[in-house]
């Protein structure tokens, strides 16, 4: 199992990092763009005066009442940063075992006296520190932008709060996408489709948020449990969202497992 970890940290840590590194980028930038709305005073602006998508917004969770903390809180609900970390858990959970059984590789790696479930293991372990890495690192780019710029910097609780929800939501997209994997022979696909459900339950969640017709599909999408402006914000908990989510995944990969003791491998 340690050999396999280690193969698997050579393979992927220069795509794991160059996602940190942009996700951490991508907050700095946020923390830079906010410094400079409140440079401008802009965060006086009457709702009269925005324009209507932005009021759209200013209604619910994504900006709030234009605070600072909110403005830096929809750097986190900002689909580029949910993107960054979804591609890691996706195309982490689509090689796992449709990506290796496409290029043959699995059979070389169970060839060794290593068990399926092992194998299965090893894979969820090392996703789950790359993921716990790149969420790391987008929290420090908050903290170190908002030094570097003068705002108000989250406190320690706060902070693991949003690490910790982010988190969940990354592995449950990975325990679905690993599902998918266990069940698919080509990664691709199964990368695809991983795409497809974390896409689908952003849009259904932004857009029943705004939208009534919508609203009631809300509380089934992954997103609906992950809020970072009522947790950086509201001071909101996350027991129950992490919860939630991490029963998403453990349920995807309960089903991996099951399916893939019973898969013949070509």
């Amino acid at each position: 199992m340690s050999n396999l970890l280690r193969l698997l940290l050579v393979r992927h840590a220069g795509f794991v990092a160059l996602s940190a590194a942009l996700l951490g980028g991508f907050q700095w930038l946020i923390c830079a763009a906010v410094a400079s709305v409140v440079a401008s005073g802009a965060l006086g602006a009457s709702s009269q005066s925005l324009p209507p998508l932005m009021q759209a917004l200013r209604s619910e969770q994504f900006l709030g009442d234009l605070s600072r903390r909110s403005l830096l809180a929809f750097g986190w609900a900002h689909p580029i940063a949910q993107a960054l970390g979804a591609a890691v858990a996706i195309v982490l959970a689509a090689q796992a075992v449709a990506g290796e059984s496409e290029s043959g590789t699995i059979e070389l790696t169970l060839g060794q006296p290593l068990a399926r479930r092992a194998y299965l293991a090893a894979q969820a372990v090392f996703a789950l520190a790359a993921l716990a890495f790149v969420t790391l690192a987008g929290l420090a780019g908050t903290v170190a932008g908002a030094r570097a710029f003068g705002l108000e910097v989250f406190g320690a609780g706060a902070l693991a709060r949003l690490g910790l929800d982010y988190l969940a939501l990354l592995a449950a997209l990975y325990g679905l996408t690993l599902a998918f994997s266990a069940f698919g022979r080509e990664g691709g696909r199964v990368a695809l489709a991983g795409f497809l459900v974390a896409l689908l339950s952003y849009l259904v969640h932004v857009i029943g948020t705004m939208w009534a017709p919508w609203e009631p599909l809300v509380p089934w999408t992954l997103h609906a449990w992950y809020a970072p402006r009522d947790i950086l914000v509201r001071g909101a908990g996350v027991a129950r969202p992490v919860a939630t989510l991490l029963a998403v995944a453990l349920a995807g990969g309960g089903l991996a497992w099951w399916r893939f003791e019973r898969r013949d491998l070509p």
